[in-house]
């Protein structure tokens, strides 16, 4: 049987704490069993029920602050590959205007008859066609990446938030049974206060019983020392008149 003792509350914080890192939501049975296993304490249901309320604030707050450095982890992330595609698709728009432009003048140092020019352009052209190519492989590729870690960021946010219901609903069962078995503990308190008075009732019954029968004993042998006396008397009064006769 658990000894009584006094468990401090940030005894219990701690121990709600060390539940849920083994994937256990602490409640007060759970907690009784981890104090019992531990050193044997034990403490009232009231004291267990008023630490655990105060975790479970603090549990909301770790959770919606470990959801905010995720986001706040990624956002810069995103923010630079914004700035990236922006300034990549500016330099690629500027050389392909570059290229457009290099283009006209090829053409028109073709119809001056300058081939070797536009030959030296062309290769250039297709040079630079192919650059730009390359680019734009190694941002979609870049952007499958990043693409991926949001998803699996968005994958770790849905697995907490469900996490969180399922906890949320444990809590509300946990209040619901508590409840129940709060309203039951006071009526059988109820119960057993009108059980004690009953007690109380017969022991003072039994008091006065036991009174009786002694006054009645006593009055009875009162009863009786009485009638011996009054039977030597009259034996005494018969033998004096048979002695005068």
């Amino acid at each position: 049987m658990a000894r009584k003792a006094n468990i401090a509350k940030e005894e219990i914080i701690q121990a709600c704490w060390d539940l849920i890192e083994q994937n256990i939501f602490p409640n007060i049975p759970r907690l009784s069993d981890y104090f019992k296993n531990l050193d044997g304490r034990g403490c009232s249901n009231t004291t267990l029920l008023n630490a655990i309320s105060e975790w479970e604030e603090s549990y909301k707050e770790h959770q919606e602050n470990e959801l905010k450095e995720i986001t706040e982890h990624f956002a810069p992330t995103f923010k630079r590959f914004e700035r990236d595609i922006i300034q990549s698709l500016s330099i690629i728009l500027d050389e392909q205007i570059t290229a457009h432009e290099e283009k006209l003048s090829l053409r028109q140092s073709s119809i001056e008859g300058r081939e070797r020019s536009l030959s030296e352009s062309f290769i250039n052209s297709q040079q630079a066609l192919e650059t730009t190519l390359e680019q734009k492989q190694i941002f979609e590729t870049r952007c499958n990446e990043l693409q991926q870690s949001q998803k699996a960021l968005e994958d770790r946010l849905e697995h907490s938030l469900t996490r969180n219901r399922v906890l949320e609903s444990e809590i509300e069962q946990w209040k619901l049974a508590q409840r129940e078995a709060d309203t039951k503990l006071h009526q059988a308190q109820v119960d057993l206060a009108k059980l004690d008075n009953e007690i109380s009732q017969l022991k003072q019954l039994l008091t006065d019983s036991q009174a009786e029968v002694q006054r009645l004993k006593k009055q009875n042998d009162q009863l009786l020392n009485s009638a011996i006396k009054q039977v030597s008397k009259l034996a005494e009064s018969v033998a004096t008149k048979a002695s005068d006769s």
